[in-house]
């Protein structure tokens, strides 16, 4: 019941956006050319999901695509984390910057250089999600590693725990938290982008959705789409923190 309450709570304020949104539809305030009735963008939201209609193939897309990116940038990130790490001091500071200027490069501005070399299709905009959410895994799984308690890896060794032992069984866990977090940014990252990219360059997913929304002033299914893409960068947001609560409670109890 408490739970219940909350999610009610919490709810409010959505309630409070909508209903001030149908009543100034309602009574003229809103320019219907611009901002269309909310039970219209409502209606054909939930019509689209629940009937299976054009916009869930394209979520489907686009969660493909950002799902294939982000995969292959969590498999780097963490590998480029670990290589860093074990790396002598000085040969990393020289490489940093490099990688630095790289992750603060614009990626939008960098995807015509992949279309360039990989063309239009998947494998550009696949490229262009792993480019923007690997360096947060990357540099989040080096600050992890480097940030250990230098206390528990001197036990660990006068306990007897040879080299790799001391890696895998005090630098891993140690540093899981802060590997997740560049895991979290790294997925969050991954949906923006794939949605900016789909609006440049694509056939089909969420972002051309919404851009031909645009195009052809189909202002129902362009609100839809922007609601539905908010919607989901929600979801992923709490997902990721619960999956993120339940791995490192003991965090929490340790405080």
């Amino acid at each position: 019941m408490r739970t219940m309450k909350k999610a009610a709570f919490k709810s409010l304020s959505t309630l409070l956006f909508f209903s001030a949104w149908y009543a100034a539809s309602m009574t003229g305030i809103l320019d219907e050319g611009l901002i269309p009735d909310p039970v219209r963008v409502i209606k054909r939201l939930f019509v689209d999901i629940f009937a299976g209609d054009l916009l869930s193939k394209h979520i489907a897309l686009s969660f493909k695509r950002a799902g294939e990116g982000f995969l292959a940038s969590l498999a780097g990130g963490i590998l480029l984390g670990f290589l860093l790490e074990r790396m002598p001091e000085k040969a990393r500071d020289v490489i940093m910057p490099v990688l630095q200027m790289f992750e603060k490069l614009n990626p939008l501005a960098l995807f015509p250089v992949f279309m360039l070399f990989l063309g239009i299709g998947e494998g550009s905009k696949v490229m262009i999600i792993f480019w923007v959410a690997v360096w947060q895994v990357a540099f989040h799984t080096l600050s992890g590693l480097l940030n250990v308690d230098p206390d528990l890896v001197k036990a660990a060794r006068a306990m007897g725990a040879g080299r790799a032992e001391v890696f895998w069984k005090v630098y891993v866990p140690a540093a899981l938290p802060d590997i997740f977090n560049g895991v979290k940014f790294g997925a969050q990252i991954a949906f923006v982008f794939v949605v900016s990219v789909e609006m440049l360059s694509s056939s089909a997913g969420l972002g051309w959705f919404i851009n031909n929304a645009k195009h052809l002033y189909n202002l129902p299914d362009l609100y839809a789409g922007v609601i539905i893409t908010a919607i989901l960068g929600i979801i992923i947001s709490k997902v990721l923190a619960f999956v993120e609560n339940r791995m490192f409670s003991w965090k929490e109890r340790a405080i």
